[in-house]
């Protein structure tokens, strides 16, 4: 791993741990003591970036700064933590960047129960289909190379380097933040959905 990769790393899961770690209270003070009322409480990971679900009056540097809490928390998550490396049950998706839709969480719900029982690990009877989504070999890695540009501007070349790890990989040896996000790359907006048309079950 380069040696700028890592410090970029370190210095963005260093900001992750800061940020979770910490209690604001409503004035903005930090104090371990305090907790803030569940009315007053923020969502700290923005529903997607700019340009997908914008956060109501605020100003770029605000959005910047949850910009960049959201790829510290998901660079952990890609990295293997303790969250993404939980492969059975549902969970709201890991990642939350420009391609996650909020109010299509409850379709990729449906498709990850019909196409696997919300398993990760999952493999089909043919040994065709792996993961979560049932993704194809070629599928997931032309994921992969989706995703590889958006990656690299987040992780640097640390990122870069697990995605090409990810192509040589079968996809049910993927961890959940990977998988999430490889279908909502896919998913491409709706654009995508074809690709899980059809089964017992419609979603």
């Amino acid at each position: 791993m380069r040696t700028a990769a890592k410090q970029r790393l370190t210095s963005l899961v260093m900001a992750c741990s800061l940020a979770i770690a910490v209690t604001v209270t409503p004035g903005g003070a930090a104090n371990a003591d305090e907790t803030i009322p569940a009315e007053e409480a923020v969502e700290v990971v923005p529903e997607g970036d700019s340009g997908n679900s914008e956060l109501p009056d605020a100003n770029v540097d605000e959005s910047d700064l949850n910009r960049q809490l959201r790829i510290a928390i998901e660079t952990a998550h890609a990295f293997g933590s303790e969250e993404s490396n939980q492969l059975k049950g549902y969970a709201p998706s890991l990642y939350r960047g420009k391609w996650y839709m909020p109010n299509r969480e409850d379709r990729r719900k449906c498709i990850a129960k019909r196409e696997a029982h919300h398993n990760y690990k999952a493999v089909s009877a043919g040994g065709i289909y792996r993961g979560a989504y049932q993704f194809s070999g070629p599928l997931a890695r032309g994921a992969s190379w989706m995703m590889q540009a958006e990656v690299k501007k987040e992780m640097g070349e640390a990122g870069v380097d697990l995605v090409q790890q990810l192509r040589k990989t079968p996809m049910n040896q993927w961890n959940r933040y990977w998988q999430d996000r490889a279908f909502w790359t896919i998913w491409a907006k709706g654009r995508g959905a074809k690709h899980w048309h059809g089964g017992s079950k419609n979603c």
